[in-house]
C-alpha cells in the first residue's frame, strides 16, 4: 500500500478481541469486521469534505486549472479514484485500511512546493496573448513561444493535509456492538 494506518483496538475492545482469540484461534475475521467499519467511515470522510474539521479548499490555481470543481479528492469517485481505491487487509492482530494510490500519502500528510526536487519539462512551440511587458500594460497581441524546457518543482506548489485515514470517535462505539453481534452468534 502507499499509504495506510494500522487500527489498534483500544481499551473499549480489547477484553472482546481477547475472548474471540480464545474461542476461534485467530481474531481475523473480526478485524476483518472492524476494517469494514473503518472503511466506511473513511468513505464518509472523503463524501463530507473531511471529519471532524472540513478539508482545506482548492488553490485559486487549481481551481481555475479544472474549471467548476465538484467535491475535493471524489471527481472519480470509486472510478479508479483514491477514494475508491480505500482497501482493508485484515490479520490476526490488527488490520489495516489504506490505498495503493501513490498520491494517497500527500494527501493524507500533505506537502510543500518542491519536496519532492524538480523535474525538466518540454514545453511544445505554442502561441500566447500577452497584454503586458515589463509589468506595464501594452497593446494586446500574440505572440509564438518556441518549444523549449524548464524546470519545475514538485510539487508545483504546496498541497495541504487532507486527512481522510482516521478513525472518528463514534467509530468505536459501531466496532464494539458489531464485535458483541460477531462473538454472540460464535458457538
Amino acid at each position: 500500500m502507499a499509504v495506510s494506518m494500522s487500527v489498534t483496538v483500544n481499551d473499549a475492545v480489547s477484553p472482546l478481541i481477547a475472548k474471540i482469540q480464545r474461542r476461534l484461534q485467530s481474531a481475523k475475521p473480526a478485524m476483518k469486521i472492524i476494517g469494514e467499519i473503518v472503511r466506511s467511515s473513511v468513505v464518509r470522510n472523503f463524501e463530507r469534505g473531511g471529519r471532524p474539521q472540513a478539508w482545506k479548499p482548492l488553490s485559486p490555481v487549481t481551481q481555475h486549472l479544472r474549471g467548476a470543481t465538484g467535491p475535493i479528492l471524489r471527481r472519480q469517485g470509486f472510478a479508479g479514484g483514491l477514494m475508491g481505491s480505500i482497501n482493508v487487509q485484515a490479520h490476526s492482530d490488527r488490520v489495516e485500511i489504506g490505498t495503493n494510490k501513490i498520491y494517497g500519502a500527500v494527501h493524507q500528510f500533505g506537502a510543500k512546493k518542491g519536496d519532492f526536487g524538480t523535474v525538466t519539462a518540454k514545453v511544445p512551440a505554442h502561441k500566447r496573448r500577452i497584454s503586458q511587458a515589463f509589468g506595464r500594460p501594452i497593446k494586446p497581441r500574440t505572440i509564438t513561444v518556441g518549444a523549449h524546457t524548464r524546470r519545475m518543482q514538485v510539487p508545483w506548489g504546496d498541497i495541504p493535509a487532507r486527512r481522510y485515514l482516521m478513525v472518528q470517535p463514534r467509530d468505536w462505539d459501531e466496532i464494539r456492538s458489531a464485535l458483541a453481534d460477531y462473538l454472540a452468534r460464535i458457538k
